[in-house]
């Protein structure tokens, strides 16, 4: 599943209250003047000084826990990370009762990626101390850093029982009801965000993502409304929006415009944020600024870098691992930066066997792990996650490689001035279409998706019945994601229905809950529930191997199908797209193109209903196209990973030797 971000608030801790006037009696009469003294210069924002009195001053009192929170506040301003986290721990140490001591602790551990050690400083505060909103929301947040959703629930609500219209909390409860699936649910708490603060962009944008997800198409033009007065009122105001993720607007609307403006208004608070935290600053040009990856390219290989937190078994690590195994090494020293769980699978093991090095990034802050990245003398970075949950593409913006761009797993321009180039192919990405992105536009030959021609290719054992089907039907198939079925989308399924009296709809939905709002949005159609079958998540091996009962694969739009499509085909099961302007309604275009069947990529849908029913009227078209996928298969140029691998190393030296000859980056248009 491709899901969302759930950026946590950029800061957590109280505002207007570092330094609060209170035992400074139990120190000598030096140390509190010293202490006094950086008081009164913090207010000023004359933060060094400052600094250098809250020193003196714990050094004459190192018992005082209120100087070392004061030196902390402090130093937290001079983005001295390090040197904040270990005043804090001094001030904790002394004193475990002081609430703004350990949310303070826990909100730096939480910057450095630590959130189960924050975890334990929360837990740690003495017990007899009041915990307030603000406690409760430093520990849901924690929990849902850790993955403990269902525990971050009640920390929410407690919040809002104490401050019933904390927006922080609403959204932060909204993300942890989402990572457990309770849609619904999570839209209305985005809802009540955007209707306390029509400015919001986020909320307005997980307002509606969410209720996509729960097929409640209900409010929809009052959600996409309130989505676009949010916009119209953030471009007025100039004002920097919180961390939200471009991708939600991706299933939303076919026009690129509004995904790049989203993008790129997040790719420049997030530059903003880790750049003033690390007190960044730009390398210079040319060699100077990156002499590790200069020094590897003069020795003869250019040094790739890919990160990423699904080097597992995940779509990403299942698309790349050949190509992983395939790359020149002649040419190409491969460098991943996982920060993702190990998940233990032989999958993850080939990835790592297929890196000349393999680096875990878990226990790295982004400052350390960017370091770590042109340490290694990184020439080309390649981020695969963009705006999805997991992602590290905020650290692309301390430029730790000199040629940085995306590939693969985001469909979507980044909108980063900080990342050159977007890795596509003439369908997918065509230079028409260049506006669209703020990257320079790389064409792969053919098609910009890798497969693995090692993957297993099982066999079908089960029967329609065994998985619910009706032998005798018609069967079309859907198994994208329940957010990408648009209420237009599924109005045209059941006007296919209508035609073909025969067929049924085998929809990849196990929820209860939504299943049950598709078939009431069935049956306002005149489509009876049960021509409606819902298909549960299975295993990889299981998942192929039901592909082949369906007869064919109906895309949906402007968000279609990716891996999935790669799926179907892979099983010889067509899949029949519409094509739009934006990238992720071009994907299974650039697929069926790469296996010989572009006629099934249309661009309107009429066109896209008309052949719907022809298919399921034409037996003998409809095997003619099956048995070409099926017979042709280790043929077809879309699972021909040497060839893919070669191109892909081809366009990699293009964009290496612009940066080592001291030109600019530039599209790559293909060959």
């Amino acid at each position: 599943m491709t899901a969302v971000a759930t950026p946590l608030p950029a800061q957590m801790t109280p505002k207007g209250r570092a330094f609060p006037a209170l035992g400074a009696a139990q120190a000598s009469p030096m140390a509190q003047r010293e202490w006094a003294r950086g008081v009164a210069l913090s207010r000023k924002g004359a933060w060094r000084e400052a600094e250098r009195s809250l020193l003196r001053a714990c050094e004459q009192a190192p018992h005082m826990s209120l100087y070392w929170l004061n030196l902390a506040s402090v130093q937290r301003k001079l983005l001295q990370e390090d040197a904040a986290l270990a005043s804090a721990r001094q001030a904790v140490r002394q004193d475990n009762s002081c609430a703004l001591s350990c949310h303070l602790l826990a909100e730096l551990l939480r910057q450095a990626n630590q959130p189960g050690q924050a975890l334990a400083v929360l837990q740690g505060l003495q017990a007899d101390v009041r915990q307030n909103a603000q406690h409760w929301l430093l520990r849901g947040a924690m929990l849902a850093a850790l993955g403990r959703h269902a525990e971050a629930v009640p920390a929410f609500l407690q919040v809002l029982a104490i401050t019933p219209r904390d927006r922080e909390a609403y959204l932060q409860l909204g993300y942890a009801l989402a990572a457990q699936r309770q849609f619904g649910e999570a839209a209305e708490c985005f809802r009540a965000v955007s209707m306390m603060d029509p400015t919001h962009l986020g909320a307005a944008m997980y307002a509606a993502h969410y209720a996509d997800w729960a097929c409640d198409w209900e409010q929809g033009a009052q959600d996409r409304q309130r989505l676009s007065t949010a916009f119209a009122l953030q471009a007025q105001s100039g004002v920097q929006p919180a961390g939200f993720s471009p991708f939600c607007l991706l299933a939303m609307s076919d026009d690129p415009t509004v995904a790049r403006r989203g993008a790129e208004l997040e790719a420049q608070r997030q530059a903003q944020e880790i750049r003033q935290r690390c007190n960044w600053q730009a390398p210079a040009p040319g060699p100077a600024g990156h002499p590790q990856a200069a020094q590897a390219l003069a020795e003869g290989r250019c040094r790739i870098g890919l990160v990423s937190a699904d080097f597992r078994t995940h779509a990403t690590g299942m698309l790349l691992v050949q190509t992983l195994e395939n790359l020149d090494r002649s040419r190409f020293e491969l460098v991943l930066y996982s920060h993702g769980a190990d998940d233990g699978t032989p999958l993850r093991h080939r990835i790592e066997q297929a890196a000349d090095r393999f680096v875990d990034c878990r226990d790295l802050s982004l400052a350390q792990q960017a370091q770590r990245i042109r340490d290694d003398g990184i020439t080309i970075l390649i981020d695969m996650s963009g705006y999805t949950t997991g992602s590290r593409l905020q650290l692309f913006a301390l430029r730790p490689a000199p040629v940085q761009a995306v590939w693969l797993a985001y469909p979507g321009t980044l909108g980063a001035d900080w990342v050159e180039y977007l890795i596509g192919d003439p369908v997918l990405t065509p230079m028409a279409h260049a506006a669209d992105f703020s990257e320079k536009l790389v064409q792969l030959p053919l098609c910009y998706e890798p497969t693995d021609e090692q993957r297993e290719h099982p066999e079908t054992t089960a029967t329609r019945a065994d998985v619910g089907l009706p032998e005798d039907a018609f069967v079309y198939a859907c198994f994208n994601q329940s957010y990408k079925i648009s209420e237009d989308v599924f109005t045209r399924w059941c006007h296919i229905l209508h035609r073909v009296p025969n067929a049924v709809l085998w929809l990849l939905v196990p929820q209860p809950a939504i299943q049950a709002a598709l078939r009431q949005r069935a049956h306002e159609r005149g489509i009876t529930p049960e021509r409606l079958v819902f298909a549960p998540f299975v295993s990889t091996t299981e998942h192929l191997a039901r592909l082949p009962l369906a007869d064919v694969f109906l895309d949906t739009f402007p968000y279609g199908a990716h891996t999935t499509c790669s799926d179907a085909l892979w099983m010889g099961l067509p899949v029949l797209t519409q094509v739009g302007r934006s990238f992720p309604s071009r994907v299974a275009a650039s697929l069926l193109n790469a296996v010989g069947l572009p006629e099934l990529a249309v661009d309107n849908a009429a066109d896209y209903e008309e052949i719907a029913v022809r298919l399921a009227q034409d037996t003998e078209a409809l095997t003619d196209i099956r048995d070409h996928l099926w017979d042709n298969r280790r043929d077809l140029p879309l699972f021909d990973n040497t060839r893919f691998a070669g191109e892909l190393g081809q366009v990699l030296g293009q964009m290496a030797c612009r940066w080592q000859q001291g030109l600019p980056p530039a599209a790559i248009e293909a060959a």
